[in-house]
């Protein structure tokens, strides 16, 4: 790759230059209440992270690279460490991470509705359980994304509480300032 066409900009810094103006929230209102959706999601969530999993190497990566070491990863499925209030922080940022990257990746809407849910729900375990807001989104537009998304049709019901949970939080960190 030549490294003059990227002004000496790293790949995360490139991702995030190209995200800019991108509002997830846009895209979550326009996402469609379909059965594929839904199914695609619970998929997701209940099935363990196999060890030769793209998604458990990028993990593993990504936390390489926070300095973050991930205890018996492979064992877990999705949703368990989306939902585990003990889930560390430095996992959390790294599905956070992947996601992201993920949602720009994908070709279907279901996809890319999918990457973007678990986007959030890594960025509402932060704040629920951790207390700790790991988006630079204000708190006012993570507080329509999560309403949004607990408003959709194909949410698991654990994840509309999480995303409850953490609209609450949002709203009273909103009313602080």
């Amino acid at each position: 790759m030549n490294k003059g066409s990227t002004y000496g900009l790293t790949p995360n810094q490139l991702a995030d230059l190209l995200s800019i103006g991108i509002d997830e929230s846009n895209f979550i209102d326009k996402i469609s209440d379909d059965k594929a959706i839904a199914d695609m999601l619970r998929n997701w969530l209940i099935r363990s992270l196999p060890r030769d999993s793209s998604l458990l190497d990028s993990l593993l990566v990504i936390m390489g690279k926070m300095g973050y070491g991930v205890q018996s990863l492979a064992d877990k499925s999705l949703g368990e460490v989306l939902l585990d209030p003990k889930t560390d922080i430095g996992l959390l940022q790294a599905i956070k991470t992947y996601s992201k990257k993920l949602s720009f990746t994908v070709d279907s809407e279901a996809e890319k509705a999918i990457a973007i849910t678990m986007y959030q729900a890594a960025i509402a375990n932060s704040l629920v359980h951790h207390d700790k807001k790991i988006s630079q989104s204000s708190y006012e537009i993570l507080d329509k994304s999560f309403g949004l998304l607990a408003e959709k049709e194909w949410m698991t019901p654990e994840l509309k509480e999480l995303f409850s949970k953490a609209r609450s939080i949002c709203q009273k960190k909103r009313g602080e300032k």
